[in-house]
């Protein structure tokens, strides 16, 4: 993740060194960088699907300039994303923090340690990722040393909704319109022969996820892996993202996989007070 605060320390400088000393049209003198900063991000998480800048401009009471300079440098640092049709909403790094802020270390390890004993249950590498835009990124792997094959994948790292398993159960629990604008957004980019390229059979596979409660990726990210996946909601019914359990698909049966269903699902129910 990039550092958010050196940007501000460059802006605030460049106030101290006399440059900016008046303010910028409309815009009140006092009003210091990092409070600029910090008014565009609330903006930014306020409630809504997306905010576009002239919503932004309005919300905060900055100038068009300031605005759109500060999107920008958040823009660089991950902090905010920027969709395709030119609307802002948090990016993946906001996300994180905002995770990281609103759970306690004892609250994290709580999460990791009901994580570790889904994955001694089950015998299989656990994932649980966080949505984040058109992305889900993981924020905890417990790996499972005993597989003959190490999973690539890391904590921090971005992956697809269309075609994995936890980015599935995310997506099946979105309104259809966002379903959509997801698919039009990335145009669900093919990863293998098995992946799901099509928003209706896209928005149907969401209906079966719904029904029996998890998700299914049956090799449509990549070759030899196949995942299981049930999304994660906050005390508030808040959709967070998902818990998956990845396995080597040669070695572990669709219907071996599924049978773990319950363990993968009581685990989300203990994880969904914790964060």
């Amino acid at each position: 993740m990039h550092n958010l605060w050196p940007q501000e320390d460059k802006m605030s400088a460049t106030l101290i060194d006399g440059s900016h000393t008046s303010s910028e049209a409309g815009e009140p003198a006092k009003d210091s960088a990092a409070r600029k900063l910090l008014r565009v991000l609330e903006a930014v998480s306020n409630p809504g699907e997306t905010h576009r800048l002239s919503d932004l401009v309005k919300e905060t009471g900055l100038s068009k300039t300031s605005v759109f300079r500060l999107l920008s440098e958040l823009v660089d640092d991950g902090y905010v994303s920027r969709t395709s049709d030119g609307a802002y909403t948090p990016g993946r790094a906001l996300r994180l923090l905002g995770l990281r802020l609103t759970a306690s270390t004892e609250d994290s390890d709580r999460v990791r340690t009901r994580l570790q004993r889904l994955q001694q249950d089950v015998h299989s590498t656990i994932h649980f990722a966080l949505r984040t835009g058109d992305w889900a990124t993981y924020v905890e792997k417990i790996e499972d040393t005993a597989q003959p094959i190490r999973m690539a994948s890391r904590v921090g790292a971005q992956i697809p909704l269309h075609s994995t398993a936890i980015g599935k159960s995310v997506l099946a629990y979105l309104p259809e319109s966002e379903v959509r604008r997801y698919a039009a957004n990335t145009g669900l980019p093919r990863r293998t022969d098995n992946t799901i390229t099509d928003v209706n059979r896209l928005l149907a596979d969401g209906e079966l996820v719904r029904n029996r409660g998890f998700s299914i990726d049956d090799e449509e990210n990549e070759e030899h892996i196949r995942c299981m996946a049930t999304p994660v909601f906050d005390t508030r019914h808040n959709l967070l993202g998902g818990i998956g359990i990845t396995t080597i698909a040669p070695l572990v049966t669709q219907a071996k996989l599924e049978s773990y269903a319950p363990l993968l699902l009581t685990a989300a129910r203990d994880i969904m007070s914790l964060v």
